[in-house]
């Protein structure tokens, strides 16, 4: 048996971590696997997060968007703050919320935390947020005008209080969104989710007498803010600067990001003043979601290997000025935030390839593009997620992958589910012959991705795309990626970002980026290139 010492030898802590992530990944498994949801069960679009009774991230799932995993620890510390101290928790109890600046930056992401007690001790809290369906309003993307039309906002609510469902809060829910079995589904998959998270956390404790969690949550907290610290310590210190531009609508309004990282001793400061302010189109990003997605690309950078919890983020400040895209306050749109956010690892590996280029990569083909379909399918309307990825960017000693997901790790949805939910045929899916940024490492490539409307009624789409405008830069020598596109047929004008119909019969083809070279392409092997040539990688 484990001593309750307040500390642990290496090995114990190490048997007892990797605990922990297996139980915060069996919640994982459990939210995947009773979803009623595509983006849930198919893309995996979730989080869950294990925290201590201060709401500190102890361990969190392997499976899991990046976002979701930096937010969680903020929104229970927030809830803790500010809406239900310690003492008003209760056994039983489950809190919701999608409120953006309290959880993951816009409406359809939803938080649910369950409190942990153990013999009737309050000794932690587990933690999902979930991309829902629907929450009403307009279709989820960049079409919204303002944050109102995003639909439904939950302030922090009890959903469940002490065993008991809020019926009341079900009935809004249900009342108020698209595809209500969809969505409710979703939400009772992750009071699930936390329910087995706690079942499995109990175990733990019995089979190892512990009483509480802060010990152990000290620990590992503690080694990851040590191997950390130690990381950034070791590069130089000094202030690197980045600007990057990207679509924005893709028709002229842009976006410009500017980053200053400041290295000083063992910590980082980040800064992004002198970034566009607030976009007409809704992808404006939150503080904390832009927190999340800085932290992390400096997170694998500096310490890829130790597991993510609270002591990893501690010597990592963001800032950006107020209004500005990267902090949007009310009530400017937010639905689209990811887009702004799955591009923060190019400005922020961009400032850093200065600091420390052989452990950063290049530019990658895609903030991911997302698609929704609306529309109605055998009697029931459905609400249709499905996302595509460019090329990956190359590495310092790595080319890049072809079509694969980064900062974000969505997965795809396989084309026979697809194809069987939505009145659609896919037409085309394939790799983009020359869309690689060349260089020492070539960039991945991107992919072509057509499909059909083949049913007798008008589908509801939204498109979110990026780098039609613009490209995955390459990095130290390396040659940018190509840009993608988007065509309709019949050909008519149709929105890069935003809200459109797909009539029956019309097909859309879309071409995703390719990935950014890293280094000068002279200096790469020659048996390389030639490979490179024979399977049409590079022009």
């Amino acid at each position: 048996m484990i001593s309750t010492s307040t500390t642990f030898d290496p090995i114990t802590l190490s048997i007892l971590w990797s605990r922990l992530i297996s139980i915060v990944d069996e919640a994982g498994t459990t939210l995947q696997r009773t979803s009623f949801s595509t983006v849930t069960r198919e893309s995996n679009d979730f989080a869950v997060v294990l925290m201590d009774e201060t709401g500190r991230s102890i361990a969190q799932s392997s499976i899991s968007v990046p976002s979701f995993l930096g937010v969680l620890p903020i929104l229970t510390k927030a809830l803790l703050k500010d809406y239900f101290p310690s003492e008003e928790w209760k056994e039983g109890d489950v809190v919701m919320t999608n409120d953006p600046w309290l959880c993951a930056g816009h409406k359809p992401d939803i938080g649910i935390v369950s409190p942990i007690f153990y013999r009737e001790k309050l000794v932690g809290f587990i933690g999902t947020i979930a991309h829902s369906p629907d929450m009403g309003g307009v279709l989820w993307g960049a079409g919204s005008r303002d944050l109102y039309e995003e639909g439904l906002m939950v302030p922090p609510t009890k959903l469940i209080e002490a065993g008991k469902p809020n019926k009341t809060l079900f009935s809004i829910l249900e009342s108020n969104v698209r595809a209500p079995l969809q969505t409710v589904g979703d939400i009772k998959a992750q009071i699930a989710a936390n329910d087995q998270g706690i079942k499995s956390l109990h175990k733990l404790m019995d089979e190892n007498k512990l009483s509480s969690l802060t010990k152990l949550a000290d620990a590992v907290i503690n080694a990851s803010e040590k191997s950390m610290r130690q990381a950034i310590s070791d590069a130089p210190d000094g202030e690197y600067t980045y600007a990057y531009d990207t679509d924005g609508d893709g028709l002229g309004n842009g976006c410009h990001f500017e980053i200053a990282i400041n290295i000083k001793g063992d910590e980082i400061h980040v800064d992004y003043e002198g970034t566009s302010g607030a976009h007409p189109l809704s992808i404006n990003a939150v503080l904390n979601y832009t927190f999340a997605y800085t932290a992390y690309p400096i997170k694998c950078a500096f310490s890829p290997d130790v597991p993510n919890n609270d002591g990893a983020f501690y010597p990592i400040t963001v800032t950006a000025p107020e209004g500005c895209l990267v902090n949007a306050q009310k009530p400017s749109p937010l639905g689209a935030r990811n887009i702004t956010g799955n591009m923060l690892h190019s400005v922020v590996f961009g400032a850093l390839a200065k600091a420390i280029p052989d452990k950063i990569q290049a530019d990658c083909g895609s903030a991911c593009w997302c698609i929704v379909l609306n529309g109605q399918h055998n009697g029931k309307e459905y609400v249709e997620y499905f996302f595509l990825n460019g090329g990956y960017g190359a590495r310092p000693t790595m080319d890049g992958e072809h079509a694969l997901s980064f900062p974000t790790n969505v997965a795809n949805v396989p084309i026979e589910v697809l194809e069987n939910d939505v009145p659609i045929l896919v037409t085309q899916k394939s790799l983009v012959d020359g869309s690689a940024g060349d260089g020492e490492y070539r960039g991945g490539l991107g992919q072509r991705f057509g499909f059909k409307n083949i049913g007798d009624q008008i589908l509801n789409i939204s498109m979110l795309t990026e780098k039609t405008a613009t490209t995955a830069k390459g990095l130290l020598g390396g040659e940018d990626g190509s840009p993608g596109s988007l065509q309709i047929i019949p050909e008519r004008p149709f929105p890069r970002k935003g809200l459109d119909k797909l009539h029956p019969g019309e097909e859309l083809i879309l071409t995703l980026p390719g990935g950014g070279g890293y280094g000068k392409p002279e200096n790469r092997d020659k048996t390389l290139i030639e490979k490179d040539r024979l399977l049409a990688y590079i022009k």
